[in-house]
């Protein structure tokens, strides 16, 4: 009697897309060297083989939860293991080991900004991308959520509220791309009761570090008594912020050489956020 076969079955569904798109971003490499190195008896994946795994799980499943992601892998196993070539572990991707993942990212702030501009720099140069003109803009979102933590500890804070919610608490999110593509650069998550303001030149800092050189367009939408400390420091580089004032335009022109179109500078009377 011959022995019998044993047959299982796993949905591919778009797990190998994604994982081959972080692959090639190169998740893996720059998180393994910017993160601190698991303890000494910690054994599995590392940090930045269980980054992908997660951010698979939540791209698939559209669940960010970390209690789902140990169910996941084991009935994904297969294909998650031919589509990443590493060994993976029964318990490599419980919610524990996630949350440590997780933790150490939250705590590692330099470390974050230097993965994000790695990843930034890797995009640019693998694709080729025009990088004249980039943009960073700012919005809120509200939560139906009661915060036990203190002010000072949570990011969930009452504030000015563009969802015209002052009731709910919010947090804010930013996020400075580049054009033409829209291809993130620069994100970040920060309390939800504080002005836009302090954001725009160390964002511009960043987005010029990403982007290796000063020589861009850079789109912010402000009202222009608060942008003007911005565009002091940046007559003395080679970039500009928007906003849709002459003087923003005559600025503009005198340090990049560049006239924007009528389709490109809107009028700032038709837009009230640029009053």
């Amino acid at each position: 009697m011959s022995d019998a076969v044993q047959i299982s079955s796993e949905r591919v569904d778009d797990i190998p897309l994604i994982v081959e798109w972080l692959k090639q971003m190169q998740i893996v490499e720059w998180m393994d060297q910017e993160l601190k190195q698991p303890h000494g008896n910690r054994k599995g994946l590392s940090y930045g083989q269980l980054s992908v795994l997660l951010l698979t799980y939540i791209m698939t499943q559209a669940d960010h939860r970390l209690c789902g992601a140990e169910s996941w892998v084991t009935s994904h196993r297969q294909i998650l293991e031919l589509a990443t070539g590493w060994g993976i572990g029964e318990k490599d991707a419980t919610d524990d080991r996630l949350a440590r993942m997780v933790e150490e990212v939250g705590q590692a702030e330099e470390a974050c900004r230097q993965i994000e501009v790695n990843l930034g720099q890797h995009v640019i140069r693998a694709y080729e991308l025009p990088t004249e003109v980039a943009r960073a803009d700012t919005t809120s979102f509200s939560v139906h959520h009661r915060s036990d933590e203190s002010a000072e500890e949570s990011l969930l804070r009452f504030g000015y509220s563009k969802d015209k919610r002052p009731d709910l608490l919010q947090y804010r999110q930013l996020l400075g791309t580049l054009d033409p593509a829209g291809i993130p650069l620069v994100s970040a998550t920060l309390p939800g009761n504080g002005a836009d303001d302090p954001l725009y030149w160390p964002t511009w800092q960043q987005m010029a570090q990403v982007i290796g050189h000063k020589h861009f367009v850079f789109w912010q939408i402000a009202k222009l008594p608060r942008l003007r400390p911005v565009l002091k420091l940046l007559q003395r580089e080679e970039s500009i912020v928007s906003c849709t004032h002459d003087g923003t335009t005559s600025v503009l022109a005198k340090t990049m050489g560049v006239q924007p179109t009528q389709s490109e500078y809107r009028d700032s009377s038709a837009d009230p956020r640029c009053e």
